[in-house]
């Protein structure tokens, strides 16, 4: 899930988040004895909301919709599950992870307690070594569970390691196949507008920071144990001639073809160091200006990240957005709610956290008022192109302070990784829209292959509201031919 850490790193932001008037959080009260260390949550229908705990719990949430969290009312669903770190509704029933399973949990009697635990997907091996999650399950719109397999830390000859590390689809006839492989801790699973399959991974050995990443069919996403299954029937992948390494990570993929690095890459410690649940904003507006991108969890330091994708060149890329801090617990999970409110699970049990609590459940709620922040940043064949979620004037961006750093990441078998092969390339601004909401920056010298993390300061909308968060950060996996 989450590397185990022995120290508590606390880390003090040079920028604001997401403007406190704009998004504000409730606490979902329970009673002391529950123990809601939310390893999955699950929109149900009738205003409910489903909890799996680490404990092996699933609790239901009657009320999560209560103004003020106090009214809420939980209820015991299942019990005696083995550490769920995932958990859906679908088609009229829960779906959870167990270590060495999907089980299927109903209630056929009506009498709002689980009677049925039916095992729908097995196959993979567990060797009791502690890192050995099963995350998900998610639901695609064709149908399709998917779930990412936890690789075998430590001792890689321990016995029943098969998949570890592996991405698996189970289509709706029941067929259960490995997708890709090459996953270190790929603890978050999130489907996008278009139906694409996305992962987020830790950072750690063969991992120089966390990152965003697509899963299809073959991918190697770069942690070697996988290779110890790449000679299974089924195996999307057969081991590499030749193991690449100790090189940047864009010369890594073109010497060694199946390995595919991040869409999205999170600077370490500048955009958190524990990257978890991705979740999908599909609120059609109900959560404010950023409808259609995902919002991602962190764990460590217990806040909330925003990603905007793109596609260039038949490739996934785009940038991240520090979006909200100061959560209870390690965030673990997340989940919108039918009022298009986002709920957010909680946990810091192996894992330190700078949350003030062990776990938690909370809501964020937005207050219909947009902060002024950076929509989105999109890739120009010279440059970025910059939206805003409030009007600006030329005057404000000429008065603004415009700082581009690029760098990448060594591919290398060593825990993480500095930037390298770091450059402060020239901003200039060539453009602003007729409605003040979008600027065209030409860059010196795009690379290929490299973050390029803008620092916009001082900047002002029109109404002299302060630009927060003041930084992104774009992974450029390709440059544009075409605007």
């Amino acid at each position: 899930m989450v590397k185990a850490c022995a120290w508590l790193v606390v880390l003090f932001l040079a920028f604001p988040l997401a403007a406190e008037e704009a998004y504000r959080r409730i606490v979902l009260e329970h009673p002391a004895d529950l123990v809601l260390e939310a390893g999955g949550l699950a929109r149900m229908p009738g205003g409910r909301l489903a909890v799996a705990t680490r404990r092996g719990e699933v609790w239901i949430a009657d009320k999560p919709y209560s103004k003020d969290g106090r009214d809420v009312g939980w209820h015991r669903f299942a019990s005696a599950l083995h550490e769920p770190l995932g958990l859906a509704y679908h088609e009229g029933a829960l779906y959870v992870s167990q270590r060495s399973e999907i089980t299927r949990l109903r209630d056929t009697d009506g009498d709002g307690t689980a009677d049925e635990y039916r095992c729908v997907a097995k196959g993979w091996g567990v060797s009791g070594a502690y890192h050995e999650y099963t995350y998900g399950p998610k639901f695609d719109p064709a149908g399709n569970m998917w779930i990412t397999l936890n690789c075998t830390m430590g001792d890689r000859a321990l016995p029943h390691t098969d998949w570890r590390g592996y991405s698996m689809r189970m289509s709706p006839d029941g067929t259960l196949k490995p997708v890709s492989g090459g996953m270190r801790s790929p603890s978050g699973i999130g489907i996008n507008a278009a139906g694409d399959v996305f992962y987020s991974d830790q950072q750690g050995h063969w991992n120089s920071a966390c990152g965003i990443h697509h899963i299809r069919q073959g991918a190697f996403h770069g942690h070697i144990a996988s290779f110890d299954s790449a000679g299974l029937p089924g195996a999307p992948f057969a081991r590499p001639a030749e193991l690449v390494e100790n090189v940047p990570i864009a010369e890594a993929a073109r010497r060694m073809p199946i390995y595919k690095p991040a869409a999205v890459w999170f600077p370490y410690r500048k955009m958190g160091m524990s990257t978890t649940d991705i979740t999908l904003d599909d609120t059609g507006g109900k959560f404010g200006p950023f409808a259609g991108q995902f919002f991602v969890g962190e764990l460590t330091q217990a806040w909330v990240n925003r990603v905007f994708l793109e596609k260039v060149g038949g490739e996934y890329q785009g940038a991240c957005f520090p979006f909200l801090e100061g959560f209870k617990s390690g965030v673990l999970r997340l989940e919108f709610g039918e009022d298009g409110a986002l709920f957010v699970g909680e946990t810091s049990r192996g894992w330190s956290s700078v949350g003030s609590q062990p776990y938690g459940v909370e809501r964020v709620i937005w207050s219909g008022k947009d902060p002024f922040s950076m929509r989105t940043m999109e890739a120009r064949p010279k440059g970025f192109c910059c939206t805003f979620t409030r009007p600006v004037t030329r005057a404000a961006l000429d008065a603004a302070k415009w700082r581009m750093r690029s760098y990448t990441y060594e591919y290398h078998a060593d825990y993480g990784g500095p930037d390298i092969d770091v450059k402060e390339p020239a901003v200039r601004i060539v453009s602003l829209s007729g409605d003040g909401l979008a600027v065209e920056l030409e860059i010196d010298a795009l690379r290929a292959g490299h973050v390029h993390e803008l620092t916009v300061t001082g900047l002002r909308s029109t109404d002299e509201a302060p630009l927060a968060p003041e930084i992104a950060h774009y992974t450029l996996n390709k440059i544009p031919t075409s605007p």
